[in-house]
């Protein structure tokens, strides 16, 4: 069996291409069709770890879930994680191949995407539909004989194409015809259609905006759809959510840090009713009720940045005034005693660095990239005995050495047989390797409990979101144009 593909562009990064991808798997799913989600290369700190250990980004996670499928490896064959100003890491199939400068992709592009149609043609071997997620934009001109993502691929999977404009930044279209304008002439007649994104306000008054778009492009407009507030898990630091809800109960902090990974770990906290959660690189005026130390690609370098920016002495005065303070891998390892890089593993420029000294380890950087799903139970603090399920994903070996102070300090997490993490005992400060913790119903409750919080969110705080977000798509979209277009 070959899969019928569609391709989902966009008129640049964030206007929505990893969000329709998502709905359009669940419509889809939803109709009996077996659907899966495919991006040849993305660009993202915030990954997760399949179940066979494989690395892939958090997007196509996310657009599994949305098609009622287990995320795998294939689904995003070739992963970049910025470390530096220079470098990324190359991901490939899961697997870390190392660091690159951008010269490597500009002249290993053949041998990078015999890489992403091998993982296609697993996908479309088993599915009924694959939805192609582009790349930013697919007629970036000095670009588009190197991409990998947009229109190369549209060809090999002999795929219709959509292409998604958001309305909400402006210039909706220039964006949307130039984009059409630019498009190589052997690749027009596989465009099929445009979706606007983003609507603000009554649609009926953008009537003759679609006439003109599609008088100007010769593309049907598939769908005008409007802004909704829903808290949508983000891809990459384009998406970091800015400001919250200034007025609930429990007030949540991160430092955003120049290297931030893995902000995804706060989603759930996100969605909590009595929760504010707010990503800041500024100082808050007020103490917060938790901070967070968020997970990070180059530790060193953030934490030079919380020592030069004033958060480390901030975070270890809120933490002995009682406030709660926690640190997720590289956060963790930052509210040790100190990090060491003696191989290089994350940059030249830095060696070793004192931690915020609030938590008794120290860790050294190695060349082993630790992938996995983990689960198992809490074993201290006043959470002790929830189970909870996540996965790791660092680059570091933590020891524990003798305490400085009288604190009593234990591991928190008993997964798979081995100890994680380290908490004080009353649980005010505490770390873990662990990605996903607040995804946990029962141990992301009883911390915000803990800090004051009383109406809490039931269920799958992801399932609740795609549910609504599919309900807007068959709302506003042309869904019948659609699956026409995939053979159904």
């Amino acid at each position: 069996m070959t899969a019928k593909a569609l391709s989902v562009l966009g008129t640049s990064s964030h206007v929505g291409k990893t969000w329709m991808v998502a709905g359009l798997c669940r419509v889809f799913r939803d109709r009996g069709i077996r659907v899966a989600p495919f991006k040849a290369q993305n660009m993202s700190l915030n990954a997760y770890i399949t179940r066979e250990g494989a690395e892939i980004s958090y997007a196509q996670a996310l657009q599994a879930w949305s098609a009622g499928i287990a995320p795998h490896r294939d689904m995003n064959p070739i992963l970049l994680k910025p470390q530096s100003a220079q470098q990324s890491q190359l991901i490939v199939h899961g697997q870390v191949q190392g660091a690159y400068g951008t010269h490597h992709f500009r002249y290993n592009r053949d041998e990078l995407f015999r890489a992403v149609t091998e993982s296609y043609d697993r996908l479309a071997a088993q599915y009924d539909v694959v939805i192609i997620e582009g790349a930013g934009s697919p007629v970036e001109l000095n670009l588009m004989h190197t991409d990998l993502s947009n229109v190369r691929m549209a060809e090999y999977a002999d795929a219709d194409m959509i292409l998604v404009g958001d309305i909400d930044r402006g210039g909706i279209f220039a964006s949307l015809y130039g984009t059409v304008a630019l498009l190589p002439e052997t690749v027009q007649t596989r465009l099929k259609g445009l979706i606007i994104n983003k609507f603000r306000g009554d649609a009926s008054l953008f009537t003759e905006g679609v006439q003109i778009l599609q008088s100007l492009t010769h593309q049907p407009v598939l769908g005008v759809v409007p802004y909704v507030p829903l808290q949508f898990p983000e891809e990459d630091s384009l998406g970091v959510p800015q400001g919250g809800k200034g007025s609930a109960r429990v007030t949540v902090v991160v430092p955003t840090l120049p290297y931030m990974s893995n902000f995804t770990d706060f989603d759930p906290l996100r969605m909590e009713p009595d929760v504010d959660v707010i990503f800041t690189s500024e100082l808050p005026s007020e103490p917060p009720d938790l901070v967070v130390v968020p997970g990070s690609k180059n530790t060193l370098a953030d934490l030079a940045w919380l020592k030069r920016s004033g958060w480390s002495d901030a975070i270890k005065k809120w933490a002995y005034e009682g406030i709660m303070v926690a640190g997720i891998c590289g956060g963790y390892q930052m509210l040790g005693e100190s990090v060491r890089d003696p191989l290089g593993v994350e940059s030249h420029a830095l060696s070793q660095e004192d931690g915020l000294g609030l938590l008794p380890i120290e860790t050294v950087l190695t060349e082993t990239k630790i992938t996995r799903q983990v689960s198992g139970f809490v074993c201290a603090g006043p959470w002790q005995g929830e189970h909870v399920h996540g996965y790791e994903l660092h680059m570091g070996d933590t020891t524990r050495v003798e305490s400085q102070n009288q604190t009593r300090y234990a591991p928190l997490f008993s997964l798979d047989d081995r100890s994680d993490g380290l908490t004080s005992e009353d649980g005010h400060i505490w770390g873990t390797y662990l990605h996903g913790v607040f995804h946990n119903p029962e141990f992301r409750h009883r911390i915000i409990r803990q800090l004051g919080a009383r109406s809490l969110l039931a269920g799958d705080v992801f399932e609740s979101v795609i549910r609504q977000w599919k309900e807007v798509i068959e709302q506003y979209v042309d869904i019948a144009a659609l699956i026409r277009l995939v053979g159904g």
